[in-house]
This record gives structure tokens, C-alpha cells and sequence, in this order.
């Protein structure tokens, strides 16, 4: 059960585009209306399938793309729109005309994570790092509750003793 698959697979090209591919696609996407992806490459004359075709355009071909790294303004809407939304890429890029998810994504992953961590913050929760020196507070009442416990383990040991022994006076008659 479940989906049809988007397209016959026997015959069709993968890989990388060419340039011809590309215009033929741009050619078809400019003058028609947009109509279902699975019907693209058949109507563009192309031997690919419509998720390519779809992808392609998407995140390659639109004239309203912008290329490049994201300025210092939409790197810092996108470090606010994080800490809102996570990783929603697509809702992000909704913010950002002319950038796409998978743009957005790739520049968080190689850039703004490392930029983050560099000021000490932390990319995934967007609160300042604990360092290790900080950390010591924090890992005193770990060390006390091991304290604690291996008190109760020699407590329990000391009980488990005296039972022996009061089992063996019994056994010996005393």
C-alpha cells in the first residue's frame, strides 16, 4: 500500500544537470503555468523525474533566487527565527524572500553553529555554554548524593553482618 512512485524509473537520466536540461526547464517554467510536477518533465521535454524537475527549480533555477552567503541582517534574523522556531527550515526561509530551506539549512550547519559556539552560545538552546569552571556548583550535590549513597550501601552491609552473625549464633546454640 502506500504512494505511487512519482515516475517510471527506466529511462530516465540522474546525476547532474546539463545546461541544456536547464534551459529546457526554465523555458517551460516562464511560459507555462505552473501545473503538476509529475506532468513537467514530460511537457519540457525532459527524461527526468518531476521531484528532480521540482527540486531543480526550486533550488537553482528561479529568477527570484538570491545567490551567495546571507548578508549580516538575514544571518541574525535567522539566529532570532531559530531560537523561535528550530529547525523549520522552510518556515525560516518563509522570512527570507529569495533564499531557500535547503540554502538556509546548509549556511546554519557550516556557519552560524560555529560562529555561535566561538561567542559562547549555544546553537541548539541559544542560552550562554556552562564552562567546566562554572560547571563545579553544579556537579557538588552529584558528588554528594554519591556520598550518600555509598553511606547507605556500608549501612546496608553493616545490617546484612549482624544478621549473619545472629544467623550462626542460632545455628551454633549460643
Amino acid at each position: 500500500m502506500g504512494r505511487k512512485p512519482c515516475c517510471e524509473k527506466v529511462g530516465l537520466k540522474k546525476g547532474p544537470w546539463t545546461a541544456e536540461e536547464d534551459k529546457k526547464l526554465v523555458n517551460f517554467m516562464l511560459t507555462n503555468c505552473h501545473c503538476s510536477w509529475r506532468a513537467v518533465p514530460k511537457f519540457a521535454g525532459l527524461l527526468r523525474c518531476g521531484k528532480s524537475c521540482r527540486l531543480r527549480w526550486i533550488n537553482y533555477l528561479r529568477p527570484d533566487l538570491k545567490r551567495g552567503l546571507l548578508s549580516e541582517s538575514e544571518e541574525k534574523l535567522v539566529i532570532d527565527l531559530h531560537a523561535q522556531l528550530g529547525n523549520r527550515w522552510s518556515k525560516i526561509a518563509s522570512h527570507l524572500p529569495g533564499r531557500t530551506d535547503n540554502e538556509i539549512k546548509n549556511h546554519w550547519n557550516t556557519h552560524v553553529k560555529k560562529k555561535l559556539r566561538m561567542m559562547g552560545v549555544d546553537p541548539l538552546t541559544h542560552k550562554p555554554i556552562v564552562t567546566s569552571s562554572e560547571c563545579h556548583d553544579q556537579v557538588l550535590p552529584l558528588q554528594q548524593t554519591v556520598d550518600v549513597a555509598e553511606g547507605y550501601w556500608e549501612v546496608e552491609e553493616e545490617e546484612e553482618e549482624k544478621s549473619h552473625d545472629k544467623l550462626n549464633r542460632v545455628r551454633h546454640g549460643d
